[in-house]
């Protein structure tokens, strides 16, 4: 998902899925405010020039650091953002590891998510772009791991022996597998996205993909999902749209409903009361609460049937069996597994996430009052986003990480770009994340409330690839046509694959007896995205057309040189690389070593 920028109007548009905190403290040294001016004197700032302004507007740039106290604060805010659309991953995740019911083992896998962003922002914030951007998981893999998943379909039923009994249920015990080809085809993707980053490659991208690919891309991602929330939801449909009610409401129309909050002073020791828009920040997670609640209500009285989805049961035992602590380590659920097919899934999803990531970081530094990245802090930030990948891979869920816009989008409201905000927030993520119940007890939510949730996050990912639009001129035909064509074959290919795979008699169609290259066109005409996103890559580089009208001018706009050297030494250059560099100035020819 992309924040994105009208440089023109000098206005900043973000996407945020659930608003940031927006406080008020009397007496604090910490007050937001709206928007950014990015005027002076009643004059408008070049592109090259905004952050600039903006840096001198902020409360704590990215190189200056509030105290402790305010620093865990602000980083609790940017958790409790990103850990909804978070947690929902490894839900998604698993119907395609067929775990539905298997409250544990999503258990794990939520817990093994929050390790490995957490890390990966650490590794971003100390050796990449040294922007304050959180890693987190990326949509962009669901499509993909369906596409590998569909070759092995789930059963009804699996047949499990324990003992001298005989049992059935609904999930896979064989699930490890599963995940290990998922696990194994994203390390070899993440190792082409590290190739990228160290050989200084990325540039070759942002010349043949631009905001129409990109918009295409993105978009497909939320409407080629639009069956698992169709499914999730339909299991009580009075409650996916309770949750969706409730999301609105608290998001969108009381966003600017102050809550009051008290707090102790310790010197004096005091109580205090400060105003807190607590329901832009927390508008999934107390929509989640009030639904969660009223089923578990529901669920003593018998209101709901015995069968019913929404019925909340077994949850203190289900808890009472996960360990308190929970630690991932590499090949947890075996050894990884590699296949053409999934590989060739996996990069198309690597190389979306890192065209995202880059547009990610120059918005990032615009927001944080940094310079625009150079190349070799772009090619270092994906060569880091790549080395998180591969740990995601090693260690599970089998989901790559990317950089996350909504807390992008923070930024823009609070006012403070503080990487160290960041780290404190990436610390909460590990320790959190090392806690084995909590996985257990988001895992255990009723179906349809997360498929109330599905609705929203899905709708505005397909929406936040729209608004790449706004660079690209509309009222060309050219646009419109390569936008239209492409989008819909996009999503016409995988609904009659799937259906052509699912059947013997047209599944031989598709399959030339070679079974590695039959997994790989499966993959492929599977997934709307790559079908999608190819289409609309051919025809927007092939059709003639000019780079203002294919929305190209606005990302050069945004990638001029700074000329302040010393501010950009001070927020971009490694301290370690740089040690090395100066004793083996040869380093310095290197893409992603400090210039």
């Amino acid at each position: 998902m992309s924040v994105t920028y009208n440089s023109g109007k000098g206005e900043v548009i973000a996407n945020p899925v659930a608003p940031p905190l927006d406080t008020k403290k009397t007496g604090e040294e910490y007050k937001p405010v709206e928007s950014y001016d990015l005027t002076t004197n009643g004059e408008e700032v070049s592109p090259a020039d905004e952050y600039l302004v903006i840096r001198k507007q902020l409360k704590y740039p990215v190189d200056k650091c509030p105290n402790v106290f305010m620093s865990f604060l602000l980083g609790l805010q940017q958790y409790l953002i990103m850990f909804g659309p978070t947690f929902a991953i490894p839900v998604i995740l698993s119907p395609s590891l067929c775990i539905d019911s298997n409250v544990i083992a999503k258990g794990q896998l939520l817990n093994t998510m929050f390790v490995m962003c957490g890390l990966s922002t650490i590794l971003q914030i100390f050796f990449g772009t040294r922007l304050p951007i959180i890693q987190s998981g990326s949509y962009v893999y669901f499509a993909v791991a369906a596409g590998i998943m569909s070759k092995n379909p789930c059963e009804k039923e699996y047949t499990v022996v324990e003992g001298n009994k005989t049992i059935t249920q609904d999930w896979d015990p064989n699930w490890h597998k599963r995940m290990a080809e998922l696990q194994g085809n994203l390390m070899v993707g993440s190792v082409i996205q590290i190739i990228l980053g160290a050989c200084g490659l990325v540039g070759l991208l942002l010349k043949v993909i631009g905001p129409i690919t990109i918009t295409v891309l993105i978009s497909l991602i939320g409407l080629c999902l639009a069956g698992v929330a169709a499914n999730s939801a339909s299991q009580n449909w009075g409650i996916s749209i309770l949750m969706v009610a409730l999301v609105t409401l608290f998001s969108e129309y009381m966003k600017n409903v102050p809550v009051p909050l008290p707090y102790f002073t310790l010197s004096p020791l005091k109580m205090k009361v400060t105003w807190v828009k607590l329901f832009s920040t927390m508008s999934i997670i107390i929509s989640l609460i009030i639904v969660w609640g009223l089923c578990g209500i529901l669920t003593a009285t018998d209101t709901f049937a015995i069968d019913d989805p929404a019925r909340v049961v077994n949850l203190t035992q289900k808890v009472n069996q996960a360990t308190w602590f929970y630690i991932p380590y590499p090949g947890q659920f075996g050894m990884p597994i590699v296949t053409v097919g999934g590989f060739v899934g996996m990069l198309a999803g690597v190389i979306a996430g890192v065209i995202e990531s880059i547009g990610d970081y120059y918005a990032c530094a615009k927001l944080s009052g940094a310079p625009p990245p150079p190349k070799y802090v772009l090619n270092r930030g994906i060569l880091m986003e790549g080395v998180g990948c591969f740990l995601t891979g090693i260690c599970g869920p089998g989901v790559g990480v990317t950089s996350y816009s909504e807390n992008i989008g923070a930024i823009a409201l609070t006012k403070v770009g503080s990487r160290m905000v960041i780290l404190c927030s990436a610390l909460l993520m590990v320790i959190i994340g090392l806690i084995g119940k909590i996985g257990v007890f988001f895992a255990s939510i009723p179906e349809p409330i997360i498929g109330g949730m599905y609705l929203v996050m899905f709708g505005i990912i397909a929406a936040v690839g729209i608004a790449n639009l706004q660079f690209v001129d509309l009222t060309s035909s050219r646009n419109v046509f390569i936008i239209g064509v492409s989008m819909y074959i996009g999503l016409v290919v995988p609904m009659w694959a799937e259906k052509a795979l699912a059947s013997p008699e047209t599944a031989t169609a598709l399959q030339t007896g070679n079974e590695e290259f039959d997994q790989l066109v499966a993959v492929i005409l599977t997934s709307g995205m790559i079908v999608g996103a190819v289409i609309a890559c051919f025809l927007d580089n092939t059709i003639p057309g000019t780079d203002k009208e294919r929305g190209m001018t606005s990302y050069k706009l945004a990638t001029k040189a700074c000329s302040d050297k010393e501010l950009l030494k001070k927020i971009y250059h490694e301290p370690m690389m740089e040690w090395f560099a100066v004793r083996l100035p040869i380093l310095r020819k290197l893409p992603f070593v400090n210039q």
